[in-house]
């Protein structure tokens, strides 16, 4: 069934979002960088306001928004500042709604509604040490059934917030020998015996996206805790990554948008040769070009946001949007680097961190190279992206 909000109530919503960052967020990020302390209180208050309910019913504690809402939400939070909008993959989009539509009732009923107010922070842990993209093939954790459990033994490497987390969906192998049908998708408790934590220094990246290490040691986890059946771990991981690429590629928007928002700024303010520097048309050209492509990159993500909410398979119209809002993020954080000149690696100006977030998103939910091949595939119809059915039960319930 068709679900969502209009566009433009979704564009409203989106206003209201940049207008409460601005008051709250945008004043204390340095405060909170500095300070190296996780903002559990920001988390909280962007559950509470509704931020990641929208792909919810108001069963669970959501808003049954849909997910133009999401993409709106995301673009916003991105454009305050880049490393929150985090959020909206962990808390909105590829934990809960993994959990919601591939867990038992109880396991629904146990996390998802902690998850969207923001009481429970959650990761998922996909990438191990030899493999990102390549996580299936690469994969070397193992999940052995032992009566009624499941014990895990492996390491994942660059997992999002698990140092806060309070659940993971950890992805493992049950039976190494059929490939991907042998992979399999755990909720797991982080306070769980053997599950243990490691901070990975990225100091371009600052305290408020940390980044982690885990060593799974004999990890127990109630047959329960399994998402779907076992062996179905790849569709859960591709549904799960459909929801997350839709959520990277607003995020995307939002931090090439706050560039764009930067880079007029600026030029309407510095000088140079006795006028404004954008009077020079070496500077209107990146100035244009910024517009035009940030435009069009919103387009593409409202496109796939529709389909979802109308009910569709969406995983190509999600790709095309993580992308190419991926390449336009990238595009306008260089473009607003050059305009900015040195200042641009000043802390009086957030240039940087649009720097070095624009590159790492275009990693996130399979790299841009992927996209690049998935898409290449299906537009010659070798290998079709929407082949994979979407469940979408959380928005059923």
């Amino acid at each position: 069934m068709p679900t969502g909000i209009e566009q433009s109530d979704a564009e409203a919503l989106g206003a209201l979002v940049r207008q409460w960052g601005t008051k709250v967020v945008r004043p204390r990020f340095r405060q909170l960088e500095e300070a190296g302390e996780f903002p559990r209180d920001l988390y909280r208050e962007m559950g509470e306001l509704g931020f990641f309910g929208c792909c919810f019913p108001e069963s669970l504690g959501g808003t049954d928004a849909g997910f133009a809402a999401l993409a709106a939400v995301a673009e916003s939070l991105a454009w305050v500042y880049p490393p929150l909008s985090a959020a909206m993959n962990l808390q909105a989009a590829t934990v809960p709604l993994t959990i919601a539509n591939w867990g038992h009732p109880e396991l629904v009923d146990r996390f998802v509604p902690g998850l969207i107010q923001g009481t429970l922070l959650g990761c998922n842990a996909m990438s191990e040490p030899d493999g990102g993209t390549d996580f299936l093939g690469a994969m070397r954790t193992r999940a052995v059934r032992d009566g009624d459990d499941f014990v895990l033994n492996g390491a994942k490497m660059w997992i999002t917030n698990a140092n806060v987390a309070d659940i993971a969906v950890v992805y493992a192998k049950t039976d190494p020998d059929l490939g991907h049908r042998g992979v399999s998708a755990f909720v797991v408790p982080t306070q769980t015996t053997g599950f243990q934590v490691t901070r990975v220094p990225c100091r371009v990246l600052g305290n408020l996206m940390p980044t982690n290490a885990i060593t799974l040691d004999d990890v127990r986890v109630p047959a329960g805790n399994v998402l779907g059946e076992p062996g179905q771990g790849f569709v859960v991981a591709m549904n799960a990554m459909d929801f997350g690429r839709l959520s990277v590629a607003s995020r995307s928007v939002g931090l090439a948008q706050a560039c764009l928002d930067a880079a007029l700024a600026y030029a309407d303010q510095r000088e140079a040769f006795g006028q404004k520097i954008g009077e020079f048309q070496l500077i209107k050209k990146p100035l244009a070009d910024m517009t035009c492509e940030v435009a069009a990159a919103r387009a593409l993500v409202t496109a796939a946001a529709a389909r979802y909410d109308a009910g569709d398979i969406a995983t190509r119209e999600s790709s095309i949007a993580k992308y190419y809002a991926g390449e336009v993020a990238n595009r306008a954080a260089q473009a607003t680097a050059e305009i900015f000149g040195g200042s641009a690696f000043s802390d009086e100006f957030p240039v940087s961190t649009y720097l070095n977030y624009a590159k790492l998103w275009q990693t996130g939910e399979g790299s841009a190279n992927l996209q690049a091949l998935l898409i290449a595939d299906d537009a010659l119809g070798w290998k079709r992206m929407d082949r994979h059915r979407t469940v979408r039960r959380a928005l059923a319930r």
